[in-house]
């Protein structure tokens, strides 16, 4: 069965938060902030796309 991409995207989101979490409690701070910053760019294109939507 097809997802669309909103699902698509909210998986992938909740993937990245989950790795971002466990970077942080190892102490691996740097790779944390990556992993967030692309968390601030999926969230973003899905605003986008949700506006035109």
């Amino acid at each position: 069965m097809m997802t669309s991409k909103n699902e698509r995207s909210a998986r992938a989101l909740e993937m990245l938060r989950y790795q971002a979490e466990h970077y942080q409690a190892i102490g691996r701070g740097a790779m944390s902030q990556q992993i967030n910053a692309q968390i601030r760019r999926l969230v973003d294109e899905m605003n986008a796309g949700a506006v035109k939507a």
